[in-house]
């Protein structure tokens, strides 16, 4: 039952919220309005089925600040908890066959969300540049889960290399966000939700000040092992402070 009220609200916050996206999305340049919408859509879902959490090491960030935040994925929910927790104004990026789609393609446009074209090499390094000058020229952040899938809780998976070349090459700071109990609220393969609670932490940035593309392995480790840490961790949760530039 608790599956179906939350097929009911989505589709019902979808059909609310779509129309003053697609109104007003494309004269929101920066994704101000959007933004909010996506807040309020998010923090509805999860209000409206139960679902709470809370958020520790905000104080890490800066309140203007613009960051690429990199998170664990052990749950459908991952999205919504990443958009309703982190204060700031996030774009996503989405694979460009999404975009074709009457209607959601179009809101997706709206609100701002980064086109990804993943069919060959060329294509892909194409779509990456533009994302690094959109994300340089504007005033939101992004979310990016580098596993590539959900996974089972407490597991972390390798991590996938665009994201951090994103992050290197739009010299954006990397900030590890660690999901923890998700996955037990709503397990991955299941449609059942359970009750229970939810931490999000927010390490402290992983700058990339003058990085290279040869440092990718060493930012994709670090900030692997600070939600590897943080996952592991029963009492006060680790916050790495790294500063690859130092090394």
């Amino acid at each position: 039952m608790r599956v179906v009220w939350l097929l009911i609200n989505l589709v019902l916050s979808i059909g609310i919220f779509s129309v003053p996206i697609l109104a007003i999305g494309w004269l929101d340049k920066n994704k101000n309005f959007t933004g909010k919408l996506s807040k309020i859509w998010a923090q509805w879902l999860l209000w409206s089925n139960g679902i709470h959490y809370d958020v520790v090491g905000l104080e890490n960030l800066e309140p203007e600040g613009k960051y690429i935040f990199m998170s664990n994925h052990e749950s459908a929910i991952d999205i919504l908890l990443g958009v309703a927790g982190i204060p700031y104004n996030i774009v996503f990026l989405a694979k460009k066959e999404l975009f074709q789609f009457p209607f959601f393609g179009w809101a997706m446009n709206a609100a701002g969300m980064i086109k990804i074209d993943r069919r060959n090499p060329e294509r892909a390094r194409k779509s990456v540049n533009a994302a690094v000058n959109t994300l340089i020229h504007s005033t939101f952040s992004t979310l990016i889960y580098p596993e590539g899938t959900r996974t089972n809780a407490g597991e972390v998976l390798p991590f996938k290399k665009g994201g951090f070349i994103l992050a290197i090459q739009s010299q954006l700071p990397v900030v590890p966000v660690t999901i923890i109990g998700a996955g037990d609220i709503l397990p991955k393969g299941t449609f059942t939700i359970n009750k229970g609670g939810i931490k999000l932490i927010i390490s402290k940035p992983i700058l990339t000040h003058n990085l290279k593309l040869k440092n990718k392995e060493q930012l994709i480790e670090n900030c692997r092992n600070t939600i590897i840490n943080n996952l592991s961790c029963t009492l006060e949760p680790q916050k790495a402070d790294y500063d690859l530039n130092a090394a």
